[in-house]
């Protein structure tokens, strides 16, 4: 048991979900979130002082995130995520993708060391937008990392109890 204060990335205490099932060998996950859709404005009449109100963004555009994954002997990385497993290439997952009834929602479940309340962020309607699959094998490496990048519309947050 650890009595830290900070937010320990390693060790189980952050994990990541595709669609309910956590992914074999996930190595990484960096979202760079969100971001509105145009700038904010300063109103500043002439003859003023200063700015006397902003016009701000009433939206935000998508937000993005990348997975790294090492892979495994069987298969693609992404053919282990649920609903590609038949996918060769990218343009199969694209078809996969619009074959869909249903969204794609991913999570990062935060747990800490302690027990407390999981805090969560769920991706909501995610799509894959490009896969890693370049081929470079030398004899020192030892293994091979797949980098998947993900778009998705929104994102929200929530907490649960943890177990």
């Amino acid at each position: 048991m650890t009595s830290s204060n900070v937010r320990v990335a390693g060790s189980n205490f952050t994990t990541f979900v595709w669609n309910g099932t956590p992914i074999a060998y996930l190595e990484s996950i960096s979202d760079s979130g969100v971001s509105p859709v145009g700038r904010f404005e300063k109103i500043h009449p002439l003859g003023a002082e200063h700015p006397t109100e902003w016009a701000l963004p009433n939206a935000v555009d998508s937000g993005q995130f990348t997975m790294t994954i090492r892979e495994l002997w069987n298969a693609p990385v992404w053919q282990q995520l649920q609903g590609f497993a038949q996918a060769n290439n990218i343009l199969d997952i694209y078809r996969a993708l619009n074959a869909l009834t249903t969204e794609i929602t991913c999570q990062t479940i935060i747990k800490p060391p302690n027990g407390g309340q999981w805090r969560l962020k769920t991706y909501h309607n995610v799509i894959i937008t490009s896969i890693d699959d370049t081929e470079s094998v030398s004899i020192e490496a030892m293994s091979i990392p797949r980098v998947i990048t993900c778009a998705y519309t929104h994102s929200t947050r929530s907490t649960i109890a943890g177990s």
